[in-house]
């Protein structure tokens, strides 16, 4: 039997294990991840939600086509998802914000309502009396990205795939038809295929493989656990302007929806940032919150564009781009995994996911900045 493609991921994230479990089933595949285990930056500090009225139109088809993994999952992947509603809300004078949220969204996801105040002091009566307009959104998941990370992991070690932990790449170089790549601690593989999906860390790799970066820029959020000393366990997920906050674990999650320019690196809260968190979470709710009971920081990278890159380095076929995935890495990972498949193994993309491939392709990238 002639030998599979050797396949190399770079980044045991969500981007690199997903994507590495669906070509397991092809190819032969290593993942190399940088950390003690798999996940532990963007991944691990994901709000973990599933909303289809999100960010924009290649994102929301995306997470439409991976719904069905979540509600009806395949072996493996049972506890992934479950049920949860999300609100919009605002003051009397972002009503018209809240109505243009409606005009883009209401024509592909009908179910989204709007809701006078009354309405919305039934689901969270602690909102601060001037919260009086919203919009209800009932088919939003709350995922479980650990039971999914793991379904992914356990279905690529299944197919033979391979994950090396504590692997900081230091050179990448190609010898006439593969890839050799070189570790910090003497690890060194070759392969035909380099998949990048190193998120924070895809335009280092890139030059480390003397391809072309993407302008992929690293954007920090800040998240807080506080406890709200009142029973919070039947509360939606809400979000005003750029604040968030959800029930998570008995405690209230609350997010700035910051999003800070930085460069790729553990990322960590500033005290300036969780200091406003918690004032504008004072300002939206009654509970007079003084101080967090954990805080943290993750990196949420994006293109110029805002889409997400999948696709062959048009410079260099071996050079395979996952990047560019921003806050939507887990809720999309389904949609995403099978496209590197289809797309890695040269074909076309499914007619029913509505996805252009030249939208997400690597190329537009240097087509919109010019020769």
């Amino acid at each position: 039997m002639p030998s599979k493609t050797r396949v190399v991921v770079i980044g045991g994230g969500m981007a690199g294990i997903s994507s590495a479990a669906r070509l397991a089933e092809d190819f032969d595949v290593t993942v190399l991840e940088q950390e003690l285990q798999p996940g532990y930056h963007s991944t691990g500090r994901s709000a973990a939600v599933f909303h289809k009225a999100f960010e924009n139109d290649v994102v929301h088809r995306l997470t439409c086509w991976s719904e069905p993994f979540f509600k009806e999952p395949e072996e493996g992947f049972e506890h992934a998802g479950e049920p949860m509603c999300h609100m919009l809300v605002g003051t009397l004078s972002d009503r018209e914000a809240i109505g243009e949220f409606l005009a883009k969204w209401t024509g592909r996801c009908p179910w989204l309502y709007p809701m006078n105040e009354t309405e919305i002091r039934e689901h969270i009566p602690a909102l601060d009396q001037s919260i009086q307009v919203g919009v209800m959104d009932e088919q939003s998941l709350k995922l479980d990205v650990h039971s999914l990370l793991t379904g992914f992991r356990k279905r690529l070690t299944a197919c033979g795939g391979k994950i090396l932990t504590q692997i900081r790449v230091e050179s990448i170089g190609w010898n006439a038809d593969r890839w050799c790549i070189a570790g910090a601690n003497g690890t060194e593989l070759e392969a035909e295929i380099l998949v990048n999906a190193a998120g924070a860390w895809a335009d280092s790799i890139a030059r480390l493989a003397g391809v072309p970066t993407q302008g992929i820029q690293p954007k920090r959020r800040t998240a807080l656990l506080v406890d709200a000393g009142v029973d919070i366990s039947h509360w939606p997920m809400c979000y005003r302007g750029g604040l968030y906050f959800k029930p998570d674990a008995g405690f209230l999650l609350v997010s700035p929806a910051d999003e800070t320019d930085t460069e790729a690196c553990d990322a960590q809260p500033e005290l300036l940032d969780v200091a406003t968190t918690i004032e504008r979470l004072n300002e939206t709710v009654t509970l007079e919150i003084e101080r967090p009971e954990q805080m943290w920081a993750g990196l949420r990278s994006f293109a110029p564009d805002r889409l997400p890159v999948i696709g062959f380095e048009p410079e260099h076929e071996g050079f395979f781009w996952v990047a560019g995935l921003g806050g939507y890495g887990i809720q999309t990972s389904p949609a995403y995994s099978e496209i590197v498949k289809h797309l890695v193994q040269k074909q076309p993309l499914p007619d029913e996911m509505g996805i252009e491939e030249d939208l997400i392709a690597p190329s537009r990238q240097m087509e919109s900045n010019g020769p």
